[in-house]
């Protein structure tokens, strides 16, 4: 799968290290596919030497993205740091719990990814258009740094029919992240002109959206990915299996074995509870048991 590019932006010859390494801060973004959620949030958490929860919809917790990251802190000794926090959209008191949550995490040294749209766009040309108020609060509340993040070139220009979970044709996206909003630049503004200050911070990332491309597709990974769907539990888990099957570097015995024991259709449970966990991950792409 061609890899990503990570971008920052901002203040002349500063990165987002040095901007908000080991600060609490509440990362604002619009939204592509699925996937760049779970990678972002890893990516900047690595980044700013914090950990960074991802606000998202309830029904996300079954997805394959939602047991993907369930199996992946049921490793022997991994303890989950919370990298979800799901919500239910038919019940508000959901959200105000969690957002409540938030603010007691971001106190302790937390951050926070909200798509402020809260679900993925159709197309590249779209930018972002409304965003709630509650998260500029609690920004306020805490008083920690509002980064503008762009999600860049998953999408085609034609708006699709069905939303996607990685980028389209499997090319290269860029996430762009902008220099720090701090709470003393937001708290003179009318909320009209926080809203706007920050919309407008986002939307400026990168390429305008009049300009915006989709990245230049993978062909040779998209038959990869093709090749493992007879194998593999669905589209989702043919990309993982594929992504796995082609590191060419720094591939652990674990991951050799995994993919050796997928291509061939069985599973061996292994002599200890890592080997069993890996065992259970073999299943579940596979499908099986």
């Amino acid at each position: 799968m061609a890899s990503l590019s990570c971008r920052s932006c901002g203040s002349v010859g500063q990165s987002i290290r040095s901007k908000v390494r080991g600060r609490s801060c509440l990362y604002l973004a619009n939204h592509q596919v699925g996937i760049e959620s779970l990678l972002f949030s890893v990516i900047v958490s690595a980044l700013s030497g914090a950990p960074a929860v991802t606000l998202a919809k309830h029904e996300h917790r079954q997805s394959w993205i939602g047991q993907l990251i369930a199996h992946s802190f049921d490793y022997p000794g991994v303890t989950d740091p919370g990298l979800i926090a799901f919500f239910e959209r038919d019940d508000p008191a959901s959200l105000k719990r969690i957002l409540d949550g938030f603010v007691a995490g971001m106190a302790r040294g937390s951050g926070v990814v909200v798509h402020v749209e809260g679900t993925r766009s159709l197309s590249c040309r779209q930018p972002v258009q409304t965003m709630s108020s509650v998260f500029l609060d609690m920004a306020l509340t805490v008083g920690a740094p509002i980064v503008p993040v762009r999600f860049v070139g998953g999408l085609p220009v034609e708006p699709l029919e069905k939303r996607l979970e990685f980028p389209v044709g499997f090319g290269r996206q860029e996430f762009w992240i902008g220099g720090p909003i701090e709470p003393a630049q937001l708290r003179p503004l009318t909320l009209k002109d926080r809203k706007k200050l920050v919309i407008d911070a986002i939307n400026g990332l990168g390429p305008t959206a009049e300009q915006e491309l989709p990245g230049a597709p993978d062909p040779a990974f998209a038959e990869a990915v093709a090749a493992w769907q007879s194998r593999a539990a669905g589209p989702e888990r043919a990309t993982l299996l594929a992504t796995l099957d082609g590191m060419t570097e720094h591939r652990s015995a674990a991951t050799r074995r995994l993919v050796a024991e997928a291509r061939a259709g069985q599973v061996t449970d292994g002599e200890d509870a890592a080997a069993r966990w890996l065992a259970r991950l073999a299943r579940w792409l596979l499908g099986a048991g």
